[in-house]
């Protein structure tokens, strides 16, 4: 197995399994809780990710296949992400529009965990997602995308693009507007 990403909460694996190439995310345990809860919190992340990770495939958005779930792993079809954002913008804020609409929030939205392969626009990792009716949530969502952005250097054309998308499909224009107010507020991290 190669690892392709380790983070604070997982290691991603990529490996040939079923004779296909699979990503296999491993929650991380964390020492310093107590082994008890630190199974049940494995497990219920996991469990919420791969119910968010079926759920948006249910809408029609695109996400990994999924073959396994347990206390600690998800199996998943392995995508490759050719890496095209900037010719995909519009569409990756269409999509996101699509998941505030059906109510789920990623948690984590960023350029790694949007992929684009084969034009379509994939999401991933869905490991602080969770679902809601809040515009707040869903403004948050948007605004965590933004200084992502801006953090990494992009420009505000790739904000823009992204805007646009969104305002097309969004049921509720008004997700847009409050992010101006919860940056006024200064707390959206």
């Amino acid at each position: 197995m190669e690892i392709i990403a380790k983070g604070a909460e997982a290691t991603i694996y990529k490996t040939k399994m079923f004779n296909k190439e699979v990503c296999i995310k491993e929650r991380n345990s964390k020492k310093y809780r107590h082994p008890v809860l630190d199974t049940k919190i494995l497990k219920t992340r996991n469990k919420e990710e791969a119910f968010l990770l079926k759920k948006i495939k249910e809408i029609g958005l695109f996400s990994p296949y999924i073959y396994s779930v347990s206390n600690n792993k998800i199996i998943m079809e392995y995508i490759k992400n050719n890496k095209k954002h900037k010719d995909k913008l519009e569409e990756i804020g269409i999509e996101i529009a699509k998941l505030h609409n059906n109510n789920i929030i990623h948690g984590d939205l960023n350029l790694i965990n949007i992929l684009t392969n084969n034009n379509k626009v994939y999401f991933i990792d869905f490991g602080l997602g969770y679902v809601s009716l809040k515009i707040e949530d869903k403004a948050t969502d948007l605004l965590v995308f933004k200084k992502t952005l801006l953090a990494l250097k992009k420009t505000e054309k790739l904000w823009e693009g992204i805007k646009k998308g969104y305002l097309k499909e969004t049921n509720n224009k008004n997700i847009i507007k409050h992010i101006e107010n919860i940056e006024k507020r200064g707390r959206y991290l």
